[in-house]
């Protein structure tokens, strides 16, 4: 059932997109009306004759990037080349196929075999993903042939295809872009817990905001020295914790240091790596190999950024900056 007008003040919309876009129109004094109901993966912004829709969920409500752009952005394998054609410096990876689905499609040499024998003699930990899944999802540091293999399996289930990449552990930033600027930027952490004496870690690790409906990653604690710590331990109270992976918020990862624009030397990279892929809005995660700046390393470009963390911190004024961008590329 469509909601408008004051009624969506009234319902709690599912969809963050449609609350953003719901606040930003407000803001614009357009009108805001969801067609899905009180979910809101459905929702059109109008300002008198000129109407657009927008599609959230597995779909990108982003009209600044186009189809092209996002599509490469969206294909990790694709994206690092594009980026490495640029000259904009990517973590080495290698590609592989976990299903033998398609495999007339392609040349060999990257099928689940390979895949296998390539792990026989790689150096670990090395760092594994899915090609086009996002928030983290499937994001896991592997410490052996075992283990990968293990891996495989599980991905497969829903993915066709994986990036191998050394597994890197610097500092992390995103730069988010916006129409060839950095609007906003912040340091990533990895989820971190803290030992209270009494939990075990994989008690503590129960604590951690969490998907329900995504599958469990294999998690890999280490202490404060960097030794590799137990699911079963009790770590001391106060004891810090941290579970090596994906430092995506929705994995339980941190953001901190939220400032406007970025730093010159981060947004410089970011900009590069949007111009090289076409994009006009983009969240660009990178490593700072060097700790000072010097020596930056992309880690993937996300084309359909979630901006939670500008809600937790009460940045209203950054979201709306983005939502109104977005009206103007979309309303005609």
């Amino acid at each position: 059932m469509p909601l408008q007008g004051n009624s969506i003040s009234e319902v709690t919309l599912k969809s963050a997109h449609a609350r953003y876009a719901a606040h930003a129109a407000a803001a614009c004094g357009y009108a805001f009306r969801s067609l899905d109901g009180a979910d809101g993966y459905l929702f059109e912004v109008r300002d008198g004759a000129r109407v657009a829709a927008f599609a959230a969920g597995a779909g990108t409500p982003y009209a600044l990037n186009d189809a092209r752009a996002a599509s490469v952005a969206r294909d990790k394998a694709f994206c690092a080349e594009v980026l490495r054609q640029a000259d904009v410096r990517v973590l080495p990876g290698e590609k592989f196929f976990v299903t033998k689905r398609w495999s007339e499609m392609r040349t060999p040499g990257r099928e689940p075999e390979d895949a296998l024998r390539y792990a026989r003699s790689a150096a670990y930990p090395i760092f594994c993903k899915p090609l086009s899944a996002s928030n983290g999802l499937h994001a896991e540091v592997i410490e052996s042939e075992a283990a990968f293999a293990d891996y495989m399996r599980r991905v497969a289930r829903e993915h066709f295809a994986i990036v191998v990449q050394p597994y890197v552990r610097a500092a992390e930033h995103r730069v988010f872009v916006l129409n060839g600027r950095a609007l906003f930027s912040y340091r990533k952490s990895p989820p971190q817990l803290t030992g209270d004496g009494r939990s075990t870690v994989r008690m503590l690790v129960q604590t951690l905001p969490r998907d329900p409906e995504t599958p469990e990653a294999l998690l890999l604690p280490r202490d404060e020295r960097g030794h590799r710590l137990s699911l079963d331990e009790t770590p001391a109270a106060g004891a810090k914790i941290t579970l090596d992976g994906p430092a995506n918020r929705s994995a339980g990862g941190g953001a901190h240091d939220l400032r406007d624009g970025a730093k010159a030397a981060l947004e410089h990279v970011a900009l590069a790596a949007t111009d090289a892929l076409g994009l006009r809005l983009a969240g660009v995660d990178m490593f700072d190999l060097s700790g000072d700046g010097r020596d930056l390393c992309v880690i993937e470009v996300n084309s359909n950024p979630m901006i939670a963390t500008l809600e937790e911190a009460g940045r209203w004024d950054l979201i709306d900056a983005i939502w109104r961008a977005n009206f103007d590329a979309a309303l005609r």
